[in-house]
């Protein structure tokens, strides 16, 4: 009863509730789109992601700012920047485990961690990253990509599967 009653609140503002249950989009709306740019990103696809781009597409990440040790600060602006900065990390890619995330206002938030395998092969190393991703979609792209990252609380892993 709570439920059906929620899910009657939801709607009367506008509010699609998010069931497992919903098949999955095709026309590319903001968590379609969203999703799409984290594979991409996950697999280090520059071109998709170039694609899903506009010209002044932002990616930041404030909490880089002040800590020199792990990265330079993440503050790139335009398709060649972001990708030639994501490309420096030497990341051969990365498995997203979300849980949480919701759509609100062309933004698409994801809440969990990231494991990043950087390098190949023997010599890899994989590293897990407490983090909050946000998507800002606009017009049928990606508009802003937001992390907010728990650099210090990031742990070394056994590479996942």
């Amino acid at each position: 009863m709570f439920r059906l009653l929620f899910a009657v609140v939801l709607l009367s503002v506008g509010i699609t509730p998010v069931t497992s249950a919903q098949p999955a989009s095709v026309d590319l709306a903001p968590r379609a789109l969203a999703e799409a740019w984290l594979d991409a990103y996950a697999r280090q696809d520059f071109d998709r992601m170039r694609s899903l781009m506009t010209a002044d597409t932002v990616f930041v990440d404030p909490t880089s700012f002040e800590i020199a040790a792990v990265t330079q600060p993440i503050d790139w602006r335009g398709p060649e920047a972001i990708t030639a900065g994501i490309a420096a990390w030497g990341m051969d890619h990365a498995v997203y485990t979300v849980d949480r995330s919701y759509e609100a206002s062309g933004n698409v938030v994801f809440s969990g961690h990231i494991d990043v395998v950087y390098g190949d092969g023997a010599s890899s190393q994989t590293f897990r990253y407490p983090i909050t991703t946000i998507i800002r979609v606009a017009d049928g792209h990606v508009v802003e990509h937001r992390d907010y990252t728990d650099f210090a609380g990031a742990l070394r892993i056994a590479a996942p599967d």
